[in-house]
């Protein structure tokens, strides 16, 4: 009986000694998962960071591209300005009594093809500028010259047609202003 506690008592030491190793193994386990799962969320922490930093890049890099192609473009419009100021120089001047059926004809296609190169330039972003009876706007008119009259200020004559291209300024209207004269 002697010897059977003695195991009894050998068995429940090992016994002990094999809880507190596995603990100790538990324990250790236990905080090496924490590590782990410290370590993952730093990771993914970091790829998210570098995700979102690269698609504002992407971002960043389109926006660039169009404003390229913008000012690419700008350049191009301002030369068909020109094209579209013949237009309305021809148009106008043969805008007289007496023409024939196909001189009114040749009239009609002109202000056709005025129109639509006009329709082209505004679906790449271009707007004329309104001017006459507006109230002038240095950043939007060039006054080339001041008449007499009562409303100080009063755009009364368009000399030139301005533009605007995707809200820049391209051409300024030249116009004639009212320019307040008391006696």
């Amino acid at each position: 009986m002697a010897e059977e506690n003695k195991n009894n008592q050998n068995n429940n030491q090992s016994d002990n000694t094999q809880e507190k190793e596995t603990k100790n193994e538990l324990q250790e386990l236990a905080q090496k998962l924490e590590e782990c799962e410290k370590l993952k969320e730093e990771y993914l922490n970091g790829w998210q960071r570098e995700r979102a930093g690269f698609l504002n890049y992407q971002k960043d890099v389109n926006k660039r591209m169009e404003e390229i192609t913008k000012m690419a473009n700008e350049g191009l419009i301002r030369e068909l300005l020109n094209v579209l100021d013949s237009f309305d120089i021809s148009v106008n001047s043969l805008k007289v009594e007496g023409l024939t059926p196909t001189e009114k004809n040749i009239v009609h296609g002109i202000e056709l093809i005025r129109q639509q190169l006009l329709d082209v330039l505004e679906q790449h972003g271009l707007k004329r500028i309104e001017a006459l009876g507006k109230q002038f706007d240095p950043y939007l008119h060039e006054a080339i010259d001041t008449v007499k009259g009562e409303k100080e200020g009063e755009v009364v004559e368009e000399l030139i047609k301005g533009y605007v291209l995707n809200d820049k300024v391209i051409r300024p209207a030249k116009v004639k202003v009212i320019k307040n004269v008391k006696n």
